[in-house]
């Protein structure tokens, strides 16, 4: 990469500068649906698994508890967006709103039909083998920014669309991005020794990083 990823942290500082409040606000909005939808489902796993094979409704309690863990980690791509906008300075001014970015200006449709695809192809190559899924997961990494730029420059975007462009863009970048995501490793770890609070801070402050190594990888390619 032409630029550090210290240079990508302290740009993020410097977009985040006077934004703390609208994007700890976003994170907790976020935070708190996608745990409600992710607890739900961890439940209803567990439940199925310590079943004893004869209440019928436990026999579609796995299911639905998958399918509300992907719903939350759907929603959870509205950080993504959000996050995106701000390092643009293109922002959605009320958090409330920014909290749900995957649903507003059109791009509902385009963002779930990539990320149904990218769940359902990481699953199969995770399947498969884990190191390649891994891979894969990093290949697929930059969809959902994708995605969003091509809906802001009013493209068609099909189904896998956000998914190939992510994947020509990804090449020669995946270990960048890896290392990149290790570099966080020791500030999740004091989050979580806070009892979760770090992460009002540690959330936002990688969420606008990896919006600029987005950014500084596709430029506006995806834009015109």
């Amino acid at each position: 990469m032409a630029v550090t990823r210290k240079e990508l942290k302290d740009n993020a500082k410097q977009s985040l500068r006077g934004n703390w409040g609208w994007a700890i606000i976003v994170f907790l909005i976020t935070a708190i649906i996608v745990g409600i939808f992710t607890g739900a489902g961890h439940w209803l796993d567990e439940t199925y698994i310590n079943y004893d094979g004869t209440n019928i409704f436990y026999q579609f309690a796995s299911p639905i508890g998958s399918i509300l863990l992907w719903i939350g980690s759907f929603i959870g791509l509205s950080r993504n967006i959000a996050f995106l906008e701000l390092r643009d300075d293109q922002k959605e001014e009320k958090p409330y709103m920014a909290a749900f970015s995957v649903f507003t200006e059109n791009r509902f449709g385009p963002e779930l039909i990539n990320f149904v695809l990218v769940s359902i192809f990481t699953f199969l190559w995770t399947w498969l083998l884990i190191i390649p899924g891994i891979i894969k997961a990093y290949s697929y990494s930059m969809t959902p920014y994708i995605v969003k730029d091509m809906v802001a420059s009013d493209k068609q975007v099909g189904a896998t669309d956000g998914i190939n462009a992510s994947k020509e863009l990804m090449k020669g970048h995946k270990m960048a991005l890896f290392i990149f995501d290790l570099s966080f490793l020791g500030w999740n770890i004091l989050a979580a020794i806070t009892c979760g609070l770090g992460y009002l801070w540690v959330t936002p402050y990688y969420q606008t990083a990896k919006a600029n190594f987005y950014r500084h990888i596709a430029g506006d390619k995806f834009l015109k």
